[in-house]
């Protein structure tokens, strides 16, 4: 009995929401299918299996965070086929020739009833990852009429890209830039452990540099005012060139 567990997508992820299953118990799965989408600071991301098997239990439910290395499903082995193993070849194949299974299937294909059964059938296989199915649903795309470039002709968050809809986002584009400010929270907060610091504190008199912003910003709208932050960005501009040392990094 095998573990499927939660993966490390980035160097700096420590923990992960599952989306979506795409597999329930009993399922059997391959090395290289997507069974689940995990979100992560950096946005929703498939998750690959690397063993064959089937889902004997899936461990975790949908909208849940864990930790990178916990427990989601567990995956046992195929079970082998128990036919092979049939010491009576006579018997086997008396009932294989006794059961009309394809019987009841052919009067069906006859009758008017058989391309209805067959096209929700064809539907229902569309295999359509949930971060594409959720783009496309942003942009208004019809996912019929992708072509998947994915594993069985699943379509992926980059067919949807593709695809030329453009849409105006809304609850989702909220949604994203709270992502983006996580990962950027994540990367300064990593920058500040990791990388080594240096601290200098002078007093330097701002009354002339505010007399002259102020002069700038008279005749200015307010919504183009220049803000303190601009001269502080030009100093430490005329500073790295002047003093390259400072223009460095570890």
């Amino acid at each position: 009995m095998a573990e499927f567990r939660m993966p490390s997508l980035g160097s700096d992820m420590e923990a992960g929401t599952l989306v979506e299953w795409q597999i329930k118990p009993g399922d059997a799965v391959h090395r290289g299918q997507i069974v689940a989408v995990v979100e992560t600071v950096k946005g929703a991301i498939d998750v690959e299996i690397f063993e064959d098997g089937v889902v004997d239990e899936l461990l975790v439910v949908p909208g849940a965070e864990v930790p990178v290395g916990t427990a989601l499903a567990r995956i046992r082995s195929a079970q082998p086929r128990a036919a092979p193993e049939s010491p009576e070849p006579s018997t086997s194949p008396a009932p294989i020739a006794a059961t009309p299974a394809a019987a009841p299937s052919e009067p069906a294909v006859a009758g008017g009833v058989a391309p209805a059964a067959l096209a929700p059938a064809r539907g229902d296989r569309l295999k359509v990852s949930p971060a594409a199915r959720r783009r496309a649903a942003e942009r208004g795309i019809d996912l019929a009429d992708l072509r998947g470039s994915g594993p069985d002709g699943a379509i992926t968050l980059a067919d949807v890209e593709g695809a030329a809809a453009p849409a105006p986002r809304t609850v989702a584009g909220a949604r994203d830039l709270a992502a983006m400010r996580q990962a950027i929270a994540a990367a300064m907060a990593h920058a500040k452990r990791e990388i080594p610091h240096y601290y200098l504190a002078m007093p330097v008199d701002m009354a002339p540099a505010l007399a002259w912003l102020a002069q700038r910003n008279a005749d200015r709208p307010p919504d183009e005012r220049l803000l303190l932050g601009v001269l502080l960005v030009k100093a430490v501009a005329k500073a790295t060139a002047r003093f390259a040392e400072f223009n460095g990094f570890y």
